[in-house]
């Protein structure tokens, strides 16, 4: 599983509060997801170049890379009031839809404030008079998962103030999302005696801690380390 992070490159969005745009906030959610997925999942991340402005050179990225998922993160405007998450997905492909949905479900429990949203995860391409979303669409056409989500409104004083101050909350959310449709996971926890053991470079991760082998040599090392032997 590789999945593709294209946080949103709106740098005319301004937050209502915060002197930051979308584009600075949703990097710094994406950035936090990477690190999490990549230190506590067995699944592979790639962040979109920040510098691709247009949607289908990140789209052909993505399939450049090897991704099976697209995952658009974006912070949402309205009428300074709405608070809530909402995801588009593409039909073309049921999991899709689940990602959406559990998006959508992960952010809500964590946001405090209350969802307004009637219908929070929409066809991304029925948007547009039937031409769909742009990085529901271009990535879609070339064989991804796609999803676009909108982690809350960032024109209502309060959502906004919470995603500036709750990213690794907000980025926490978006891995358990992504861990729960894709059946990801986690990578094991090491004692604090298999960290030691790697940390003098006895052995490289990833170690078969299961293995005979591997609790002699450690067993070993600890006694020798501690004057036994």
């Amino acid at each position: 599983m590789r999945i593709y992070l294209s946080p949103s490159n709106q740098v005319h969005n301004s937050y209502v509060l915060g002197a930051t745009t979308e584009k600075a906030q949703m990097e710094g959610v994406a950035a936090r997801i990477k690190v999490i997925l990549d230190a506590e999942y067995n699944c592979e991340t790639v962040m979109a170049t920040l510098s691709l402005v247009e949607l289908a050179a990140r789209a052909q990225e993505a399939k450049d890379g090897g991704c099976n998922v697209y995952l658009a993160i974006h912070s949402n405007s309205g009428d300074g009031k709405a608070a809530g998450a909402m995801a588009f997905y593409t039909p073309a492909y049921a999991l899709s839809k689940t990602l959406a949905t559990n998006i959508v479900k992960e952010l809500n429990i964590v946001c405090p404030i209350a969802n307004t949203r009637a219908t929070p995860v929409q066809d991304g391409m029925a948007q547009f008079g039937g031409s769909g979303m742009g990085e529901i669409r271009e990535p879609a056409n070339l064989g991804l998962i796609s999803v676009l989500a909108e982690t809350n409104f960032h024109d209502n004083p309060q959502t906004a103030q919470w995603i500036i101050g709750n990213k690794d909350t907000i980025a926490r959310a978006y891995t358990h999302a992504l861990a729960d449709t894709f059946g990801i996971a986690r990578k094991p926890t090491l004692s604090a005696a298999q960290q030691w053991v790697i940390d003098q470079g006895i052995f490289a991760a990833p170690v078969d801690w299961n293995a005979t082998v591997t609790y002699n040599i450690l067993a070993w090392t600890l006694m020798k380390a501690r004057g036994k032997i």
